[in-house]
């Protein structure tokens, strides 16, 4: 896709020196650094740069070091802000998550906290014709009255662009943070949404779009910044940027051969399956039949709706099935429930990472060895030595950042941290036959997604069957033995070897 450059004034948002410390650790080490009005920056970092935390001092939510300086438009900006400052000066931000409620209408929540009234009253036909033209502007064509559980993602994206942007009635914003709105979309959905990323620039306002695909950067923004260690230690326009290997290298301050391990099939395929599914149909899956043997990864994978989302529940029994059998070692897993699965030697990694899979408050030690207590009690009572012990091995060797902190809150980990905690969490539990991971790297930086997939790799090794339920095309035909497509919930495709290297999402409408 060919990059946009719009016509806009001169004047931007300037950041000055910008530094934050906390306690006695500096994170963020004088960042100076302009949007430019009418361009799309790539803020580029691994998990843990300093990212969250500078957009967090421009929403008001930290304070920065003495120092610091904030022009906007010319004009001197009194720091700190505050949220309310925040959002009058035109800053917007659409999170991950995107924080839309699915009950509510498309207008209902574009316009929460600024509804259209007259004589007193919520003017709806005026909110609806309102939210027509944003929407338009921004390049789809959604009835206003629709929930937004019924929006595909990306349109929900787009809808959560449209709020930040009309906050407090405003027509535009001077910077909307784009915050990995791509995570959840396949490549014709991000397509759109870039799309109104531009219809969104051409208005004036400057994006700075947070990912850690790299090949998004390159495809749809005019500059980068890359932070190292809370340091700006690139910026630079995308055009003089040779490619994805440059900006990793940038990323993580060294040479990166590949973003990903090397690929060495340890399937045993004289083996007899361990994992044998027939004939299972449940939510938007239809008479699916499939095996995996010891060894082997499986991708699984398809467009948005295809059904392949719904296959982990499946598994695991917290949806339920209507029909079919699940064998794991060529015993059926007797009841369709997470127990169990689980004592069936069924670990799932859910794409959920906050919601599904980590207990965010509690610790890493408590996280890694939930799964597993009876590797560290004697006599009901838990052997913290040892079990901290088994920690501190296990973060070492799942490279866990910081080191040598069990004790510490999942949440405070960055979001690749907190994925090779849970991935370390079933490696360590003894029994585990079939680990099925659910977009295993979503969210998570380039140095990290190495690292996971390099473990991933490890237990299949050690003769786990592994089941890759992605929508990320290159990492499934890095990894994969196998890739199963799925379309409108039925299996419409095997592809093995060298043509599982060669998948891309023409191979998902072909199928």
């Amino acid at each position: 896709m060919p990059h946009t450059q719009h016509s806009a004034p001169r004047a931007g948002i300037e950041l000055h020196a910008i530094s934050k410390t906390f306690g006695v650790t500096q994170v963020l080490h004088d960042i100076s650094y302009t949007f430019a009005p009418g361009t799309v920056t790539g803020v580029l970092g691994e998990n843990g740069a300093g990212k969250s935390t500078l957009f967090k001092i421009l929403a008001g939510i930290y304070e920065p070091d003495r120092g610091a300086r904030l022009v906007v438009g010319g004009d001197d900006v009194p720091l700190p802000l505050t949220p309310s400052s925040s959002a009058d000066l035109g800053f917007a931000f659409v999170h991950q998550d995107l924080g839309l409620a699915g009950s509510l209408s498309v207008m209902e929540n574009v316009f929460a906290g600024a509804m259209l009234t007259r004589f007193g009253l919520v003017d709806w036909n005026a909110q609806a014709r309102k939210v027509r033209e944003l929407l338009d502007d921004l390049g789809i064509d959604v009835d206003p009255r629709t929930a937004v559980e019924d929006l595909t993602q990306a349109e929900k994206a787009v809808v959560a662009i449209a709020r930040a942007v009309y906050a407090r009635g405003r027509q535009s914003s001077s910077l909307l943070v784009l915050d990995e709105p791509t995570a959840n979309l396949t490549g014709a959905e991000r397509d759109r949404l870039f799309e109104a990323m531009r219809a969104a620039a051409a208005k004036g306002t400057a994006i700075a779009f947070c990912t850690h695909r790299l090949e998004e950067v390159i495809a749809v923004t005019d500059s980068v910044m890359v932070l190292r260690d809370g340091r700006l230690v690139l910026e630079a326009p995308t055009a003089s940027i040779s490619g994805e290997q440059e900006l990793a290298k940038h990323i993580l301050g060294r040479d990166l051969e590949s973003h990903f391990p090397d690929r060495v099939s340890h399937a045993r395929l004289d083996a007899e399956p361990v994992l044998d599914v027939q004939h299972l149909s449940g939510a938007g899956v239809a008479q699916l039949s499939f095996d995996i043997r010891p060894g082997e990864v499986v991708g699984l994978t398809g467009l948005a709706g295809a059904g392949h989302d719904d296959v982990p529940d499946l598994l695991l029994g917290s949806i339920a099935s209507e029909t079919g059998t699940i064998r794991v070692g060529g015993t059926a897993v007797r009841s369709a429930s997470p127990t169990a699965a689980t004592d069936a030697g069924i670990a799932i990694l859910p794409a959920e990472r906050k919601r599904r899979s980590g207990i965010m408050t509690a610790s890493i030690a408590e996280n890694m060895t939930m799964v597993a207590l009876e590797q560290f009690t004697r006599g009901g009572l838990i052997r913290a030595k040892r079990e901290r012990e088994r920690v501190l091995a296990e973060m070492e060797r799942f490279d866990v950042r910081p080191m040598g902190d069990p004790d510490r809150e999942l949440a405070t980990l960055s979001g690749g941290n907190q994925q090779k905690v849970l991935i370390a969490k079933w490696a360590s539990r003894s029994g585990v036959r079939v680990l099925v991971l659910h977009e295993p790297t979503q969210g998570v930086d380039v140095g990290a997604k190495r690292t996971i997939l390099e473990h991933v790799s490890r237990m299949a090794s050690e003769g786990v069957a592994i089941l890759m339920v992605s929508s990320e095309h290159e990492e499934l035909s890095h990894l994969c033995d196998r890739i199963l497509v799925m379309r409108h919930g039925t299996l419409r495709r095997e592809m093995r070897d060298a043509g599982a290297r060669d998948i891309t999402e023409q191979c998902y409408v072909a199928a």
